[in-house]
């Protein structure tokens, strides 16, 4: 018994040993990722990728997806500053891997990156004036929606390492520019009646356009699917 206990153990032991994932063997494989930062950005996502690998692997193309809401926003220490919003992000990442060793490899490749952030609220605005700054013949309570858009473009460098197991870790930075705008969606409403949002010293605005420097960094942690294969 104790010899066939043994034998059961030192063939798992191999097998272990020999299914390990290194570069080599995980470089054609899908990769999931979570990316932990975002949920403590000012504009807060639960951020999902997924990593497909393109030819022999050593191209890729990265995909994240995030959604938030300023309900599950950290920042926000008091409640009647938290802003009705939503944000959804996307960034789409091609990646060249020009460095590779057992388990680490370096990479670099331009991102696009796509957030949008929804603001609702309900403001009091005049009706029937004479300018824009009154007087009017009454007020009225309306429900407003201003868009903040941002578009972005940034070169990034990174280094993927993954371990025996099939974890990965991803850690990267980058430099490039951004494109902010808002934009109105209020029912019958001229953006000139619309007053500005607050939200983290930044008044949102239906005017708001910036074209500025930008930088970013962060992690990933993701798992390489797929059978374990040597080609």
């Amino acid at each position: 018994m104790k010899s066939t206990l043994f034998t059961i153990f030192a063939f798992l032991s191999s097998f272990y040993s020999f299914a390990q994932f290194d570069v080599e063997t995980a470089k054609r494989h899908v990769i999931v990722k979570y990316s932990p930062l975002p949920m403590f950005d000012f504009d807060n996502t639960v951020q999902f990728g997924v990593e497909i690998p393109l030819e022999k692997g050593n191209f890729a193309l990265q995909q994240d997806l995030g959604y938030g809401n300023s309900s599950f926003n950290g920042w926000y220490h008091n409640d009647s500053r938290r802003p009705d919003k939503e944000i959804f992000k996307s960034r789409t990442h091609f990646r060249w891997y020009f460095m590779e060793r057992r388990r680490m490899r370096a990479y670099v490749g331009p991102e696009v990156l796509f957030k949008k952030v929804i603001y609702r609220e309900s403001q009091w605005t005049g009706k029937d004036c004479d300018s824009p700054w009154g007087p009017c013949s009454f007020s009225q309570n309306q429900q407003v929606r201003i868009d903040k858009n941002v578009v972005a473009g940034h070169a990034r460098f990174g280094w993927q390492f993954i371990t025996p197991g099939r974890f990965v870790f991803d850690v990267f930075t980058g430099i490039g520019f951004r494109h902010i705008f808002a934009t109105s969606h209020s029912s019958g409403m001229a953006d000139s009646e619309i007053r500005s949002v607050y939200d983290h010293w930044e008044y949102i605005s239906p005017n708001k356009n910036d074209f500025i420097a930008s930088a970013v960094m962060g992690f990933h942690l993701g798992i390489v699917l797929g059978k374990y294969r040597r080609d």
